[in-house]
């Protein structure tokens, strides 16, 4: 019986460390000494939309990281070539967007590492936020793995765009990483959340970098 109990706290014991370094590989907010956000794009680059959140973000003097899928850079390099022509950073969110959770372990890895070939980036972030242990296991020897503090829920088109941007509030505080979706699901809510949550977070006094500047 003492075995079997011994036996039972040593795997719960090795789950903890495995869950532990899990969450501990995973960057979900940026310390950072000064007022600096990070606002960060998933799902482009889209023809008709990436320039739209483009001249935002000029109007407004703020820089961002946009988690593009190879797919998109694939069919669209000039809008890829734009943004890095603003000054924003690139990150790899794969060749296909696929689930991790859902997708075979060297099919989900062979689609970072074709994404890598159009993006050429050091930072990824998992779609929908999904990736198994292995997964992350492999993908951290040669990624930065960003998830996020708060995430926008702007494809979701039973949210207003207040909504959408009291989901983010919270978030405009020092080494805070806020999503928004560079996807024509959410674009009628995340055109106007963006703005305004840009001004929100400037009259707090927050700053804006992108991954490459930190």
């Amino acid at each position: 019986m003492k075995i079997f109990v011994l036996v039972i706290v040593i795997i719960f014991a090795v789950i903890f460390l495995l869950i532990f370094a899990f969450q501990k590989g995973i960057i979900w907010q940026i310390f950072h000494p000064q007022k600096v956000l990070y606002l960060t794009f998933d799902d482009g680059p889209q023809e008709n939309l990436t320039h739209k959140i483009l001249d935002i973000l000029r109007q407004e003097d703020v820089k961002a990281t946009f988690f593009c899928v190879g797919d998109c850079a694939r069919r669209h390099p000039e809008l890829l070539q734009a943004i890095r022509n603003e000054g924003h950073a690139i990150g790899n969110h794969t060749m296909h967007h696929l689930k991790g959770w859902k997708t075979p372990y060297k099919t989900y890895i062979a689609d970072v590492e074709e994404a890598g070939q159009w993006l050429n980036s050091r930072f990824f972030r998992p779609p929908y936020g999904k990736i198994s242990l292995r997964q992350y296991l492999q993908l951290k020897k040669n990624y930065q793995i960003i998830f996020w503090t708060a995430i926008s829920y702007d494809w979701d088109r039973q949210l207003s765009p207040q909504q959408c941007l009291h989901k983010v509030e919270a978030a405009a505080r020092r080494g805070g990483i806020v999503v928004f979706h560079d996807n024509p699901k959410a674009e009628k809510n995340m055109l106007e959340a963006l703005p305004r949550f840009i001004r929100m977070a400037k009259d707090k006094g927050m700053t804006f970098k992108t991954f490459e500047d930190r």
